[in-house]
């Protein structure tokens, strides 16, 4: 087994400080992997026009995974490539291994705003600049990723607006997050769906999860506003075309009582589920992987304590010792919440963001009135934020 570095991505924004990789951005290591994959495929295929099929396992040949964030200021995820295989694929010289092509020709993309009509036929590019919907999709308007090769923090540039265009040159409408409010003007049940007159006046159709229906119906029965969160499909005027998918439905009245309740848009449910991902030694050889007992426990502390106190959901971080890291932003305060998992400890951090002010406490979860006291903390200091 031969394992080498493959490609670094640094991701650059005040989430991605000290080191930090929030665990919804996750996906995008995945969804690069897929469009390394998806050029590699085209670049097969510009290569051997009279086949019809892939070469059997084709797809097994990029293994990658995640070794470590190397600290600097920012994320930067160090991604190997693993290959068990002590020739080259496809009978493909090393020198010119074709998912290294791949690799280079997505960062040319990338730098170049476009894929290079000497490199891929016009309807093989197309297959590798729709993947570019998939990647970049956690990104918010002021993040980026650097694209480069391994160990390097120069390379090329990556963000929303970019993403936008790059999608927009394989199809007329590219999909991206959607945060709406409106009033629910009919629901159907056996279809599962819900017609959303937007603040602006615009109606779409919504089709929701049987868990979200009853929200709907009470909206449409109270005429209590609801927010429906989710993707659409975007023109290249950034206009919403149609809701693909809405992953939440709430009640507006609740939900924009203040930006106190809103807190991270992915649910802690999926926070915690996605710790369970990351295995031994995903930091360094030292770093332990989170256990279902643990994360069981963690999952009903934060429900707990989200609910009793009305708090918004934080963001939550695995750290290289094992514990969790709970992060709620605001205005005023930061409050940091670093969750030993086997000791059942929490110590918790506010800093005050318009002085030096920093007020600190400990809390033994297993002792009686404890949650009860870390959840009087969080409220003393989010509800000035």
């Amino acid at each position: 087994m031969k394992k080498s570095p493959f490609v670094s991505l640094v991701f650059k924004g005040a989430r991605f400080g000290e080191a930090s990789m929030p665990l919804e951005t996750l996906p995008e290591l995945a969804a690069y992997r897929e469009l390394v994959l998806e050029a590699a495929k085209a670049l097969f295929q510009a290569r051997n026009p009279t086949r019809k099929r892939l070469p059997r396992g084709f797809e097994t040949g990029l293994h990658l995974v995640l070794e470590k964030v190397i600290e600097g200021g920012s994320a930067i995820p160090q991604i190997s490539r693993v290959d068990e295989r002590d020739l080259a694929l496809f009978d493909v010289p090393r020198e010119d291994d074709i998912f290294e092509l791949a690799r280079d020709l997505i960062q040319d993309g990338i730098a170049a705003g476009g894929m290079a009509p000497d490199v891929l036929p016009p309807d093989l590019a197309k297959q590798v600049l729709a993947r570019f919907g998939s990647f970049g999709r956690t990104l918010g308007p002021d993040e980026s990723i650097l694209v480069g090769l391994p160990g390097n923090r120069n390379g090329a540039i990556y963000n929303r607006a970019l993403r936008k265009k790059l999608v927009l040159q394989a199809q007329p409408l590219y999909e991206d997050e959607i945060d709406l409010v409106g009033d629910v003007r009919a629901a159907d049940r056996d279809s599962e769906g819900f017609d959303l007159r937007t603040l602006e006046g615009i109606k779409y159709r919504v089709r929701v999860p049987e868990m979200f229906f009853p929200i709907a119906l009470r909206s449409l029965s109270t005429s209590v506003p609801v927010r429906v969160r989710g993707t659409g499909l975007f023109d290249e005027t950034g206009s919403l075309r149609r809701i693909e998918m809405a992953t939440d439905v709430s009640i507006a009245e609740e939900d924009l009582a203040g930006d106190r309740r809103r807190g991270c848009p992915t649910p802690v449910e999926q926070q915690v589920r996605s710790l369970s991902i990351l295995p031994a030694g995903w930091f360094d050889e030292s770093s332990p992987g989170y256990q279902r007992g643990q994360l069981d426990w963690l999952l009903n502390l934060l429900k707990g304590i989200l609910e009793g106190f009305n708090l918004p959901v934080p963001y939550l971080y695995p750290t290289p010792e094992g514990a969790a890291r709970a992060e709620w932003p605001g205005s005023k305060w930061e409050v940091v919440a670093n969750v030993g998992l086997m000791e059942h400890v929490a110590e918790v951090m506010a800093v005050r963001l318009d002085s030096d002010r920093i007020e600190e406490d400990k809390f033994s979860l297993n002792l009686p009135g404890s949650e009860s006291k870390l959840g009087r903390f969080l409220v003393e200091h989010l509800e000035v934020s």
